[in-house]
This record gives C-alpha cells, sequence and structure tokens, in this order.
C-alpha cells in the first residue's frame, strides 16, 4: 500500500467515523479540517436530510466486508476466517471479533473498511504488481510527462521511507512506465541530512556498508532493489537509481541497460557511469527519427589546434522541424535551439541558418561526433530545455570577480538598494507591486502566482483579502533571504541565455550575438556594445570576460541564445568557467556600471582536461562492470570535497581578494572537483594552509569562529539584516475591504454541496503535502516561495532548486486534477450537444492550465452561466466567513484559500462583468450576451450561404 492510500484510508475513516459511532466528538487536530458545516438554507435543509439519509441507507447495505487484500495485493486467506457483520452506523471496535472470539486488530479492520470504501467509489486501483494506488497516483502512472517515484533515505542509523512523489519524467521511465512502482531512488546521508563526508578512518566502516548495500541491493518488505544507474547531478548529491526485479516478466535492471544502449568500451570508469545516467535526464517526449532523418556532419576545429572544438557539444535542426516539436510541446513560438537527448547523442541542436539544411530536404537533424557519447536504438528525440529569456542576478561569485577587476563598491550597493526599495513597497503600492512582479518573471514567476496577482492587484488594488496577502508577502520574504545568504540581486540589464556557435562564421575573436525575446512585455531587442560574460559557478579572475556584442544580418532569426565566433586559438565558451556548447548557460550583463576594461588572463581549462584524461589513459583498456560503477559511486562519495573547495575560496576571498595564490589554487582544485564525475579524476586532497583560520560572519556559521568582513559582501550582508519582515505588517486595518459579494452570482447554490466536498478533499491533500514537506503556510507551497523547511532532511538539502522543482510538480499535479473536475462536467454536457464538434478530453487536458481556462470557457459558451455558478459556489465554500461577517475574519491563521483560485480567470470574468456594469443583474446580462451570440451566428450563416 503505498503513503498515499494509507493516507486515503485515514481521510475516509474520518469521514466516516461520525456515522459509525455518533457520538464520538470531532477532532481539533489542526491537520485535518476542522471547519464546522454550514447551515443550510431553508429551502435546502430537507434535500440535505434525505441526502444524507439515501448516503447512511446505501452504507449500510454493506454488511459483509468483501475479500481482502495484503500490502503486495495477494488475497488474504479467507479459509481460516468467517464473515463479520457490521452495522457500519453503529460499529465499536470493542465489538469485532471472529467467530472463535478471537479479537482482531482494530486499526487493520478500520484500514480494511477504508479500502473497501475507497474501492467501492472507484477511487482505488491495483497496479499489476499488485501495490494499491489512489486515483491521482494512477493519473500520474498514465501521465507520459509525470511520474510517481518512491524515495529512501539511508543515514548511518536509520531507514527513511517517502513517496510517492510526482516527477518530471525521463527516458527510462517514459519506456518503463508500466514497472514505475518499482523504480526507486536512493540517497546516502548523514544523521542530520547533510551530505556524508570522509573526515576520519572511523567512515571506512561506513562506506564499506553502503558498497555493500550498492552491491548486494536494498530488502525492502518482501522486494529486493538493485542498483541501476545514476545521473551527474544525481551523483553530486549522493543517489542512485535502484529498480525491483518482478517475478512475472523478464524485466530486470541488465534488461532496462541493454534497452538503454551499449556502454561496453567507454573508459574510464566515471566516464562509463556519467553515460548509463544519460538517459535519466528530465525530458519532454519529441519525436521518432528515422535513420534517413538525420545525419552526422563534422565538427569544426581551430587551424591553430586540431584539438580545440568550436562545435564542441552542438548540431542543427531544419527550422521546419523545429517547427513541429514547439507545436507538439504547445509552445508560443519556435525556440532557437534545444538541449536534447537522442539515441546516444547529447547536447544542442540550434535552427538551421538557410545555408546549412534545405526547406525541401528529408534530414531534420545534423549531428556532431562530439555529441555522440554511445550507441543506442533509441530514436526519439526528446527536449530537456529550450533557449529562452532568464532574469540575470548576481551572487557572491560575481560580485568577488566583478570587484577584482576594480568595480566599486557604491555600484552594488546601488543595485541592492534599487531592489530593496521595489520589495519594500509592494505592500504599500499596487502599481508597485505589479511593476515589481513583471520585473520577477511576470508571466511565469511564483509558479504562475504572478500572472494571476497582477490581474488581481490590476482589479482589486491592495485590500484585506488573506491569500494574495501571504502571496506577496512570502514573495517578499523569500527574495529577502536571498539577498541575505547569496547576495543574488536582480540586474536589469542581464540575462541568462543558453549558448550556441555562429554557424555563418562571421562573428570575429571577442565578438558575440544577443538578440533578447521577452514575451511578457513583448520586446524584442539585439545588444550592441560591450557585455561581460560568465557561468556559474565561477572562482577564477579569468572567469568573467568583456566582449564586444555586435548586430549580424546573418544570425537576425536567432533569439534568446548568445552566438559565439568559430574564430580564434581556442574555443570562447572554454575560457568561461570550462564551459562548452552541450548545455550551460552564461550570464550576461551589458550594464555600463559593471562593464571593467581589462580581461584578466583566462585559465587554461582545456590543458587541465586533456591532463585528467592523461592520467587515466593507462586503464583506458580495461573493460569495466557494473560491479566498477558501483565502486565508483562510493569512492566519489568519499572523495567529494566540492561544497568544502567553494566555501574555503569564499572565505579566503573575502579577506585577501581572488587573485590571492591560495584563492587561485583553490580555484583549480575546484574545476577538477566539477569534473570529477566525469573524468574519475580525483580532486587534490585539502591541506591545512588552505584551510581558513575564521569564517566572515555573512557566512552565518555559526559552528565556526568567524570575524566581521568589511569587503562588500559584508557591507550588503548588513545593510539586507536591517530589514525586518513581520507577517502582521499585512493585516494593515487601513487597507480597504476585499468585495467578495462581487463574486458571487445568482445560482451558486446549485454547486454549493459539490463545491464543499471537493474543497475538503483538496485540503485534506493539500494539508498532507504541507505536512510532508514540514511547511507550515499554504501560500510558501502554492507559490514556491519557501523561507524554511521545518522537515529536517529538507531543510539540510543541498540542492534546494531540485527541491523546489518537486515541490512545484506536486502542486501542479494536485492542481490540475480539481482544474479538470471542475471543467469535465462540461465537457460531458457539451458533447450531447450535436451543434458542436466534438473534441477527445485527453487532447483538451494537454492545453488545459491554470492560466488559459477561458479559452476552454469559449469552447463551453452555450453553458457559461454554469460556468460561473459553479466557480461561484467554489469561492463561497472558500471565503464564506468572510462573506457572512461582512468581509471581516480574524481567525485566519489555520485556513485555507488556494482552492477559490483554482478557477481564478472565471471569478474575474464574473468580476469583470459586475463592476462594469452594477446595475444589470446577472440574468439579464446573461441573456444579452447569449442574445448577442445568436445574432452573431446568423449573421455568419448568412455570410456562409451567401458564397455558396
Amino acid at each position: 500500500m503505498s503513503s498515499n492510500t494509507l493516507a486515503a484510508c485515514v481521510d475516509k475513516i474520518i469521514e466516516f467515523a461520525p456515522r459509525w459511532q455518533p457520538t464520538s466528538e470531532k477532532s481539533n487536530d489542526e491537520d485535518w479540517n476542522d471547519e464546522e458545516e454550514e447551515e443550510e438554507e431553508d429551502g435546502d435543509k430537507e434535500d440535505d436530510k434525505e441526502k444524507r439519509a439515501n448516503d447512511e441507507s446505501t452504507i449500510r447495505t454493506y454488511h459483509v466486508l468483501p475479500p481482502l487484500y495484503s500490502a503486495t495485493g495477494k488475497p488474504l486467506n479467507t479459509a481460516t476466517s468467517t464473515s463479520v457483520t457490521i452495522d457500519l452506523s453503529r460499529i465499536k471496535l470493542k465489538d469485532l471479533y471472529h467467530s472463535n472470539n478471537d479479537r482482531i486488530g482494530s486499526l487493520s479492520r478500520l484500514l480494511c473498511l477504508g479500502l473497501f470504501e475507497l474501492r467501492r467509489k472507484h477511487q482505488l486501483n491495483q497496479t499489476i504488481s499488485g501495490i494499491y494506488l489512489t486515483k491521482q497516483e494512477m493519473r500520474a502512472f498514465k501521465s507520459k510527462e509525470i511520474f510517481s517515484i518512491r524515495k529512501v533515505f539511508i543515514t548511518p542509523s536509520t531507514i527513511q521511507y517517502e513517496g510517492p512523489h510526482f516527477e518530471e519524467a525521463c527516458a527510462v521511465i517514459r519506456y518503463f512506465s508500466k514497472f514505475q512502482d518499482c523504480f526507486l531512488r536512493v540517497s546516502f546521508r548523514d544523521e542530520d541530512y547533510r551530505k556524508l563526508k570522509d573526515i576520519n578512518n572511523s567512515m571506512d566502516i561506513l562506506f564499506k556498508h553502503i558498497k555493500s548495500l550498492i552491491t548486494d541491493g536494498l530488502n525492502i518488505c518482501d522486494r529486493k532493489y538493485k542498483f541501476l544507474a545514476f545521473s551527474t547531478s544525481q551523483l553530486r548529491e549522493h543517489s542512485c537509481w535502484m529498480f525491483h526485479q518482478q517475478h512475472t516478466n523478464n524485466i530486470s535492471c541488465e534488461t532496462i541497460r541493454e534497452w538503454m544502449g551499449d556502454f561496453q568500451n567507454i573508459h574510464p570508469v566515471a566516464k562509463m557511469a556519467a553515460r548509463l545516467g544519460q538517459s535519466f535526464s528530465t525530458t519532454i517526449k519529441g519525436k521518432e527519427l528515422s535513420k534517413e532523418s538525420y545525419i552526422e556532419i563534422d565538427d569544426v576545429t581551430s587551424p591553430i589546434d586540431r584539438k580545440v572544438l568550436y562545435t564542441d557539444g552542438i548540431g542543427i535542426i531544419a527550422s521546419w522541424f523545429a517547427d513541429e516539436l514547439s507545436k507538439q510541446m504547445n509552445f508560443d513560438s519556435t525556440p532557437s535551439a534545444f538541449q536534447i537527448r537522442f539515441a546516444g547523442y547529447k547536447g544542442m541542436v540550434c535552427v538551421s541558418l538557410e545555408d546549412k539544411i534545405a526547406n525541401d530536404s528529408k534530414i531534420r537533424v545534423a549531428f556532431r561526433p562530439s555529441m555522440k557519447k554511445f550507441d543506442s536504438d533509441n530514436c526519439s528525440i526528446d527536449i530537456v530545455r529550450s533557449s529562452d529569456f532568464s532574469l540575470s542576478y548576481l551572487n557572491r561569485q560575481i560580485i568577488l570577480l566583478l570587484s577584482s577587476r576594480h568595480i566599486s563598491d557604491s555600484v552594488f550597493h546601488h543595485f541592492q538598494d534599487e531592489m530593496l526599495e521595489k520589495l519594500m513597497s509592494i505592500n504599500t503600492n499596487a502599481e508597485r507591486a505589479i511593476e515589481t512582479l513583471w520585473k520577477f518573471n511576470g508571466n511565469t514567476g511564483g509558479n504562475g502566482t504572478h500572472k494571476m496577482m497582477i490581474e488581481y492587484l490590476s482589479r482589486f488594488q491592495l485590500n484585506t483579502e488573506p491569500f494574495v496577502q501571504q502571496l506577496l508577502f512570502h514573495f517578499q520574504a523569500f527574495q529577502l533571504k536571498q539577498l541575505r545568504t547569496k547576495a543574488r540581486i536582480l540586474i536589469e540589464n542581464g540575462c541568462v541565455l543558453l549558448g550556441v556557435t555562429d554557424e555563418s562564421r562571421t562573428l570575429k575573436r571577442e565578438q558575440v550575438f544577443i538578440q533578447i525575446h521577452r514575451s511578457d512585455i513583448n520586446e524584442t531587442k539585439i545588444i550592441q556594445g560591450p557585455v561581460i560574460v560568465t557561468r556559474n559557478p565561477c572562482l577564477h579572475p579569468g572567469d568573467i570576460r568583456r566582449y564586444e556584442a555586435v548586430d549580424n544580418l546573418q544570425l537576425h532569426k536567432l533569439k534568446n541564445v548568445i552566438v559565439f565566433p568559430m574564430d580564434g586559438p581556442r574555443s570562447m565558451t572554454a575560457e568561461l568557467a570550462g564551459g562548452d556548447l552541450d548545455g550551460d548557460t552564461f550570464w550576461i550583463s551589458w550594464d555600463s556600471r559593471l562593464i571593467f576594461t581589462k580581461n584578466y588572463t583566462a585559465f587554461c581549462y582545456s590543458d587541465q582536461a586533456r591532463q585528467a584524461n592523461e592520467s587515466t589513459s593507462n586503464t583506458s583498456k580495461q573493460s569495466y562492470t557494473i560491479a566498477d560503477v558501483c565502486r565508483f559511486f562510493v569512492e566519489y562519495m568519499k572523495a567529494d570535497n566540492l561544497g568544502i573547495i567553494a566555501t574555503w575560496h569564499l572565505a579566503l576571498a573575502d579577506l585577501y581578494g581572488v587573485e590571492y595564490e591560495e584563492c587561485m589554487r583553490l580555484a583549480a582544485m575546484h574545476s577538477i572537483a566539477v569534473d570529477f564525475v566525469k573524468t574519475g579524476n580525483r580532486p587534490p586532497s585539502l591541506t591545512k594552509d588552505l584551510q581558513p583560520n575564521t569564517y566572515p560572519h555573512f557566512m552565518e556559521k555559526k559552528d565556526k569562529p568567524y570575524h566581521v568582513s568589511t569587503s562588500i559582501l559584508g557591507q550588503l550582508y548588513d545593510e539586507v539584516k536591517k530589514f525586518k519582515i513581520n507577517y502582521n505588517q499585512n493585516k494593515n486595518p487601513n487597507k480597504k475591504p476585499f468585495p467578495y459579494r462581487a463574486l458571487i452570482i445568482d445560482g451558486y447554490l446549485s454547486y454549493i454541496d459539490d463545491a464543499r466536498i471537493l474543497k475538503e478533499e483538496y485540503d485534506r491533500e493539500l494539508r498532507r503535502i504541507m505536512r510532508h514537506y514540514g511547511l507550515h503556510r499554504e501560500s510558501e507551497i502554492i507559490s514556491g516561495y519557501i523561507t524554511k523547511f521545518m522537515s529536517k532532511q529538507y531543510a539540510k538539502q543541498g540542492k534546494l532548486f531540485e527541491l523546489r522543482n518537486e515541490i512545484a510538480n506536486t502542486i501542479r499535479s494536485l492542481r490540475n486534477k480539481y482544474i479538470q473536475l471542475f471543467w469535465q462536467e462540461f465537457y460531458q454536457l457539451c458533447m450531447k450537444n450535436e451543434d458542436i464538434e466534438p473534441q477527445i478530453w485527453q487532447e483538451i487536458t494537454q492545453k488545459l492550465s491554470w492560466h488559459n481556462q477561458l479559452v476552454l470557457a469559449d469552447f463551453y459558451e452555450t453553458h457559461s452561466i454554469y460556468v460561473e455558478q459553479k466557480a461561484s459556489a467554489w469561492f463561497y465554500v472558500t471565503y464564506k466567513e468572510e462573506l457572512n461577517n461582512d468581509g471581516n475574519m480574524t481567525n485566519q491563521q489555520n485556513r485555507l484559500y488556494s482552492f477559490a483560485w483554482l478557477v481564478y480567470p472565471v471569478l474575474f470574468h464574473i468580476y469583470d462583468h459586475h463592476h462594469n456594469d452594477d446595475n444589470i443583474s446577472f440574468e439579464i446580462r446573461h441573456k444579452k450576451r447569449n442574445k448577442n451570440r445568436r445574432r452573431r451566428g446568423h449573421r455568419r450563416g448568412r455570410k456562409n450561404r451567401r458564397k455558396n
């Protein structure tokens, strides 16, 4: 039984407990919905009583439990048990006995009752492996792009089981989707859930135990999970994939790896491990390519050194095929470049310039040898990501590098002051709040809440409504924390873009082409003049470079990418912290205040890479097995010191500058440590002479000796510390009240019962997610602006970006579920209308999103009044206390509000009609709209008849 199924059983027990034992008191547990039932209108009371009577009658008809199943799905032995007659309206646990008077376990019986009720209502399913899953989990199983994964955290003393969690799919899970409940992600952690560190010889016993688990497998109940593979990012987090082979089929770790490709001749073992993990990259399913539709073309090398590649990791895609991919993935426009996985190829493909792939050619994609990593028969070109505009932020590393290039401290103070001013004004001025939200990814920021808040504020301004107030507060608190802990300062004249190469070969050395397009503000601009470019992480003073951005007519086809030239003795991307073109993103700014005059000599990362290859060439002839990959996994865990190197570098650079000798040594070691996952070349051991004696106070290392930093980073930190966020500041009595009644329309009572049930279910699921991640505030988990995880294993997790993505996927799945529940009723009504062109519900749901529901409303326009009534009912059950108390509500602490805003486009549509025409009743407006629609329909009919 999954944890979600167990929780669903408990929910059902709680739901029916008052009927089984009427004398039981209502639970006051804040984690469960304990709101009192609202008193119904007089006209609805009798109907409600009759409905409850029917419900109870239905429940009491089930006197004998159906055949029961164990957690693995096998039927229980009924030969040794006798059916139990139960009056479910008066059930008492002490009365549950077998015929032989042996007592039945109370919890077991309740869980069986919960399972039975879920199955009776068709809310429970069994997978082919016999595991019980709720319908929500089964929806994820059927989805091609979202899958359900279970996780295990193994510490020296415990094993923590978690999941299932919803995550974006990869090629392996997508192909073996029927067996996704057999996949397991295992992470190894210390007791405080930080990554394990090899601090002394006593750790050898622990790493030996980990090696035995990886090599021999992990037993969980009646399942045995064996090592499968790990991606590069998972290895850095000391995590891997395991798989349970079932006896009913021939799917095993070996068959999965055979499907992935041929890895036998890959050396060294680190590179073999990286290639195994290539198929576990998160991707979106693309299109199948036949062998005739793609070719391999030569890499372009430097005329000075043939070992230098200008096209390292990048190929070409036909423009018309890029259009097809974009249409399939519902992109608004065609990106200029895609990061892809195809067969054994990985890297980037850039839209072809006219002379590379002809429009009438059958060739869709041209790959290069530098993109091919292994042989594989999997011919689906899957998309990791596509080129797009991303905001540019300073961070501590970039600030230190710019400071070493003689950029004044006052410049950084000015940027931070501007950002602080914007953040602190969002609770006092609606226009400033809208402007600030637009600047911080207006369309997509905050898991989509920015777009909703902008539309909200443009209608209602700042008011007493609690949910949007909470969203604004957590947006503000999150950005302030990012300023304090990372010096993450927004740079408006900047961006982060994927890198591509100049196939026209018209750019000169030290030149780049940058054309940005922002769909949120509908702006396209070609950057010209000096720019600075780097790539994170950046520790060496030569990692940040000044280039000249130029206009180039032959490259106007390319947008939201930075185009590097095929010119010079070595690739310019290699100078930027050892970058290449297989999917690296580059930080760019053209703000004149950040432009320095002279570049520092670039570190020669290519020479270091060659030395690493030479050091492993002695073992390159031996053949590796999965046992060797397991051994490398443990070796990496023991030798992993990437985080320590970065921490020591920051502490020393703050005191002495990035050009300090020890800082330069640490920068070189950091580069080796970054590539360790691919080369197997271990970074040098850290020595005492590299360790800082004290740490600057802004690093907040409370367990270490510290000093008060007077550098620019210390100054910026102290400035942000002055700003305190008080949640109660949003409860300003001077704010105008929210017009709750404006969103309530005639006829909403028809949907009130259904709305109440759905809200209770939604709130239970949302509270369950909040409990799991240790989050106390609804607005945090909805927006993704999480300032603190109360759950220990998440509070100490290093990759918070990936964790936030995981939470965002979970919330998106929950949100989509209830949005589809809202609209499916009207789809079924419309399909009964012969005048409407039939559409497949699955195709509609693929296009349906939180923000575009009004597009779907056009499809349902014959039932628009019912759509608005239903949305109004959803709003009413969420804000019933405010509505019944003239907008005044003091007890808001444990209430959830996001349910109403699942259909916010419909609510705003209702308000716009009320707001613009307050003197006309809703029914009259609806009749006018239908009359106008009929007139337009008659006019179209007359025009069509004239044409014929």
